[in-house]
């Protein structure tokens, strides 16, 4: 029985009530939701990303030798163009439906206002004026009247978010008030009738929204987007690629991935360019036969911290098939864990979820860096090779660990026992995980109760 398991497991208890108590913070489950909802436009990406970077890629793609360079890239439009009206809106996506489950918490009159509203919100947070790079110049040049997908994608997520959860909060509470609704007599269609009740709220937070943009724009010469980036950014400037600048970037990666935030605009910038820098010394050294003078480049973080993608996720789907023991988990493995081969984990990371998911979040956050310690030191320890060979991060676990070193199996040894090692650290937080579901349904049980939307176990449904 449950109870057993948690008397006999008081840790496994604590993040068990934790987990629960975190699920019940209303915020908490709007994320939630809305993460979770978004995971069909996830799917898709992930395999046009699959196909157009490791099927039909003109350079190095598994058809490239038999397909024509041009007809390959064109083929590629096509699967650009899907990816745009899937991962590259997602902020506005994810906004939509964050809006939309806090304003049904919230009780609001009609829900999908609340969406409509977010969206305005983040339109008007928008710059006026951003910079883009014509085709085929190396400049980038002012241009007003057009936005760019970096704002409206996961580089967003971090506006879309607060801007979904304020506006809604306003527009509700607004909404609330008898005295800002415009009442219509008579014969009324009720989509009348509703829009002209929502018309005053709708209004008052459009114009807060257009204030606040206004006004940072203003006092710190900053777009809202610009803002939050520098603010995220300040704190990690500075750190080199020295293990411990590298262990703690790594973090924030982890981290803002846990919270639903592609870092590819916060911490890559940082991150990858002397990365890179140190990548082509070593690929120096070695084409000319001399000691590699690098053990972390960027490779490193892709061959032993972030195999299947960022958290090592491939280890989590190894360990849901070894001890879940809830279905719905190992249907949801055999769909998205193919891709993990590839290094797509989007589909977990928002779809198990990993993003707001407290126990899962804390192996996916620390789990790697204990990987990248032990890769070091092994590397150091010249127990393998260094990285001399630029893998794209695309490639599959152990065969981008073979590439990379210059062919010594020993990297992909290494390759196999941290996997090992992350499906047994991912192992007591999925069990924890499943036992606070089981904890909600044995109470609802006991209550003779149904459970409702607001439960924890709403995981399960919503999986």
């Amino acid at each position: 029985m449950v109870t057993e398991v948690k008397q006999t497991n008081p840790f496994l208890k604590k993040l068990s009530d934790f987990a629960q108590a975190a699920a019940s913070q209303r915020y908490f489950r709007a994320m939630r939701d809305g993460f979770v909802s978004s995971v069909p436009f996830l799917v898709l990406a992930g395999l046009l990303i699959l196909v157009n970077n490791v099927i039909i890629s003109p350079d190095g793609g598994w058809i490239a030798g038999f397909v024509n360079h041009d007809t390959l890239s064109t083929w590629q439009e096509l699967g650009n163009k899907i990816i745009n009206g899937s991962l590259n809106c997602y902020s506005l996506l994810i906004a939509i439906m964050i809006a939309y489950s806090l304003g049904s918490s919230r009780k609001a009159e009609n829900p999908i206002f609340c969406s409509a509203v977010a969206v305005g919100v983040i339109f008007t947070l928008m710059p006026l004026v951003n910079e883009v790079v014509p085709n085929g110049a190396e400049k980038a040049v002012e241009v007003g009247g057009v936005l760019p997908f970096s704002l409206l994608g996961t580089s967003g997520i971090f506006v879309a978010i607060f801007a979904s959860m304020l506006s809604t909060e306003l527009f509700v509470w607004l909404g609330k008030n008898e005295k800002l609704k415009i009442k219509l007599t008579g014969s009324v269609p009720p989509a009348v009738a509703q829009s002209f009740n929502a018309l005053t709220a709708i209004i008052i937070t459009l114009v807060v929204a257009g204030f606040v943009s206004f006004g940072i724009h203003q006092l710190t010469n900053l777009e809202v987007h610009a803002l939050i980036n520098k603010v995220i950014q300040a704190p990690m400037v500075g750190l080199t690629t020295s293990l411990p600048g590298f262990i703690i970037l790594c973090f924030f990666t982890n981290l803002l991935f846990a919270l639903g935030i592609h870092p590819s605009g916060i911490v890559n910038p940082i991150l990858e360019p002397p990365l890179l820098t140190a990548m082509a010394e070593n690929s120096d050294a070695f084409k000319n036969h001399l000691d590699i003078p690098h053990i972390i480049v960027l490779p490193f973080r892709d061959l032993y911290g972030h195999i299947g993608g960022t958290g090592s996720t491939i280890a989590l789907v190894i360990a849901i098939f070894i001890v879940s023991r809830k279905q719905f988990n190992r249907d949801f493995a055999k769909m998205s864990g193919p891709l993990s081969i590839f290094n797509i984990n989007e589909p977990i990371i928002y779809g198990f979820p990993v993003v707001f998911n407290p126990l899962i979040m804390i192996p996916f956050i620390f789990g790697p860096l204990i990987c990248f310690v032990i890769a070091y030191f092994a590397t150091a320890a010249d127990l393998v090779s260094r990285i001399a060979v630029y893998v794209p991060w695309s490639m599959p676990p152990l065969i981008n660990g073979f590439v990379a070193s210059g062919g010594d199996f020993r990297n992909v040894i290494l390759q196999l026992v941290l996997i090992a090692l992350m499906v047994v650290i991912y192992m007591p937080f999925l069990k924890a995980y499943e036992l606070s579901m089981d904890t909600a349904t044995e109470t609802a049980d006991v209550n003779g109760t149904e459970l409702a939307d607001d439960d924890f176990s709403d995981f399960a449904d919503f999986q």
